[in-house]
């Protein structure tokens, strides 16, 4: 029997329980265990020490793709595996994933054939792409593109020497940082606990167990909590919490900082994928009005908690893309948002850091060796292929565990916003049951949320309105409300830049902006002090 006399039960209940696994860091990696091990019967904790989905995984480029660059090097596995995963988070989630076209230019003969071989190879892997998943969310094959028709799609493009390109599909993820977030809350609708604002400040073995203290930054309390397992899923912090454990790695983690901008529309309805004078690739990526340019790939050395956007790599960026899109004019004042982060990369001692062309492939370290049976660390990897990592590290979860659990099935059951067969039929069924409201509204709510558009609409009021988003799209006071009293919002900025995203195309308009906060603030229960410094918080995230 495990002793709690620390704990205050009354205050921390968790404290009194033993949980079959811990999952530390609440990234895609951490979010994807927690769903996998809650369906196959493992209870289950995640903690994350500022909000889910605030680390890494907030600064991808929004896309859920195979790799077409990793043919390059022969990742032939992490492409097919890659391709099949892309199928796989459409059909569970098919709100999130949108069919997106990429434009390549080419401007040499070799280069046209050398990017035909790879696209040939990338429909190859891709064979099953459009089996088991709704028609909205097809992928259709490559075909090559006429100088002309390339122009048309993208005319800033250097023209000279252009022989043409080719056009190729994968998908877009609207809002990753929400779609992270459907699968924690997917798993806690199943059974699995999950912990925003919560550190974990120190870590041991005590007889069966670990003993994990953790301090809830909102209260500054620390407690103790008590599991069979742990999973650090820290991602750029993994060597730190390896280092709280006592352990050391044998691989060596190289964080990559990798740097995104939003500005002014450059392209309507496809990307385009452009070379840097360093010959790295750079995406032009069409998103909610706007344009996501990125990314960046350079070694970043210093603490991960010292990491920040600054004003010389947003130069930087606006700098490649009017070398490469044949702008001269786009500057900083075209820049309406701007997010970074740091892509953990795995790396054997002694090897050379490169990475751009470092792999994306996954590292689990299981360190019973070192004295820690049944503490597993992941490394690597990438948001696409985060569900397969999940299933790996909890197949060695349930190894390692006595008595038996159920089969993977993340591959089959659709996450609790996922639960419909295709858009059209969700909207119908939407529409029948709340006749008198817009259809365009129905069908903004059916994209956002998929099924939970029925949860959102348990908040709407007969005299609610909507608000204006810098890029023009409409967001109501039920999805407001919705968010804010289901989801897990501590600040404002969790809300605006990761629950909703209303504020990643652009600081809304002034009345917009405080209308926000104001109707967060009533749900929450904010004084106007509060609500004050909320909006400064919020408005200090556009200033670089």
């Amino acid at each position: 029997m495990v002793k709690t006399k620390d704990a205050k039960t009354s205050s921390f209940p968790i404290s009194s329980q033993v949980f079959d696994t811990l999952v530390i860091g609440g990234g895609i990696t951490g979010a994807t265990t927690l769903w996998d091990s809650t369906l196959r019967g493992l209870k289950a904790l995640l903690v994350e020490k500022n909000d889910f989905a605030s680390g890494t995984t907030q600064a991808t480029s929004k896309l859920i793709h195979g790799g077409l660059r990793y043919l390059k090097n022969a990742e032939f596995g992490l492409v097919r595996e890659s391709l099949r995963e892309r199928r796989i988070l459409a059909k569970i989630s098919p709100h999130a994933l949108k069919t997106l076209g990429f434009i390549i230019p080419v401007y040499s003969n070799s280069e046209k054939w050398i990017t035909n071989v790879g696209l040939k190879m990338y429909d190859y892997f891709s064979y099953d792409r459009n089996r088991d998943i709704s028609s909205d969310s097809w992928i259709p094959k490559y075909r090559s593109l006429s100088p002309e028709e390339v122009v048309m799609e993208a005319p800033s493009l250097p023209r000279e020497g252009l022989k043409g390109g080719f056009l190729y599909y994968d998908y877009q993820n609207t809002n990753p940082e929400r779609h992270t977030c459907e699968f924690i809350f997917s798993a806690e609708k199943k059974g699995g606990k999950a912990l925003n604002y919560t550190e974990l400040v120190a870590i041991s073995r005590q007889g069966e167990v670990y003993q994990a203290i953790l301090k809830d930054k909102r209260s500054g309390k620390t407690y103790p909590v008590f599991a069979k397992t742990v999973v650090n899923a820290a991602g750029p912090w993994a060597d730190f919490v390896e280092s709280l454990a006592g352990v050391g790695m044998d691989k060596v983690l190289v964080r990559s900082k990798g740097i995104h901008i939003v500005t002014r529309a450059l392209t309507v309805s496809k990307a385009i994928v452009l070379k840097k004078r360093d010959k790295t690739h750079m995406f032009v990526l069409p998103w909610r009005g706007k344009t996501i340019i990125g990314t960046t790939d350079t070694v970043f050395s210093d603490s991960p908690d010292k990491f920040k956007v600054t004003k010389s790599d947003v130069q930087d960026l606006l700098e490649e893309i009017n070398v490469a899109f044949g702008y001269s004019d786009l500057t900083e004042s075209d820049v309406d948002f701007f997010y970074g982060g740091m892509r953990p990369l795995v790396e054997d001692p002694g090897e050379k850091s490169d990475t751009y062309n470092a792999s994306r492939k996954t590292e689990i370290l299981d360190h019973m060796e070192k004295g820690l049976p049944g503490f597993f660390t992941a490394l690597g990897g990438k948001y696409t292929t985060s569900r397969h990592l999940a299933e790996k590290i909890t197949d060695k979860l349930c190894e390692y565990l006595p008595g038996k659990f159920l089969p993977c099935e993340t591959d089959q059951i659709p996450l609790s916003s996922g639960e419909f067969s295709d858009h059209s039929s969700l909207v119908k069924g939407l529409t029948k049951k709340y006749p008198k409201l817009s259809g365009e509204y129905l069908e903004t709510l059916g994209a956002r949320y998929g099924s939970l558009a029925y949860e959102v609409l348990k908040y709407q009021k007969s005299n609610d309105e909507s608000v204006s988003l810098n890029n023009g799209e409409k967001f109501s006071t039920a999805e407001i409300r919705y968010i804010a009293s289901e989801e897990k919002i501590e600040k404002g900025t969790d809300f605006f830049f990761r629950r909703s995203g209303v504020g990643v195309p652009g600081v809304p308009p002034s009345e917009s902006l405080h209308k926000i906060v104001e109707e967060l603030g009533k749900t929450l229960g904010w004084n106007p002090a509060r609500k004050k410094s909320e909006i400064a918080e919020i408005l200090s995230r556009y200033h670089f």
